[in-house]
């Protein structure tokens, strides 16, 4: 996809997690590395995030360092739109060890913006943007605010319906992020 910026979002605190959940192994690679593998073909890849020590083993990959003290997805939001060279920029959780790549881009062909949602719950972290967007997500973040859920409502994000991507992932594994060791393991166990 020549003409979208990917922005995977890695400045979390893992506290639920106990430890960097990102440097988490699993399958003999880091949780980070399979997300990395599966936005493969995108013409521009950004890791968006507080530690770059933590990822400067990944090649070819570019490390953007929020500049935010504080802990929340909007700032790695605002930092990607910011640093990101094409008009399309698709956003994506750095815990989503079992992304397909043909999921992402499928959902990367759609207006911006776009959210994944299943039911009436959305994924806000699957988030498609346009970098032309970016002066309503400073002035969102000026009023501290700091909910992914409320930018998309005020930016009346296109809800798209994950039953869109069943034929590429019949199991829903795309949508799947580790927020604790307990279910690391049973992904593991499965």
């Amino acid at each position: 996809m020549k003409d979208v910026t990917v922005c995977i979002l890695a400045g979390g605190k893992s506290s639920r997690f106990g430890k960097d959940k990102l440097s988490q192994n699993l399958y003999g690679k880091l949780l980070i590395e399979h997300v990395v593998e599966a936005t493969k073909g995108f013409s521009e890849i950004l890791i968006v995030g507080k530690f770059p020590d933590k990822f400067r083993h990944i090649k070819s990959i570019k490390f953007v360092l929020e500049p935010f003290t504080d802990f929340s997805p909007i700032y790695g939001i605002i930092t990607g739109l910011r640093a990101a060279k094409n008009e399309k920029i698709l956003f994506l959780p750095g815990d989503t060890p079992f992304l397909k790549a043909e999921v992402l881009k499928t959902f990367s062909r759609e207006f911006p913006p776009a959210v994944i949602s299943e039911g009436d719950n959305l994924h806000s972290l699957f988030f498609l943007i346009s970098k032309f967007q970016i002066c309503i997500v400073e002035k969102f973040l000026k009023s501290r605010k700091h909910k992914v859920f409320d930018l998309h409502y005020l930016m009346k994000s296109k809800r798209v319906d994950v039953r869109k991507f069943l034929h590429l992932d019949y199991q829903k594994k795309s949508l799947i992020n580790l927020n604790t060791r307990k279910e690391l393991y049973e992904v593991i166990s499965r």
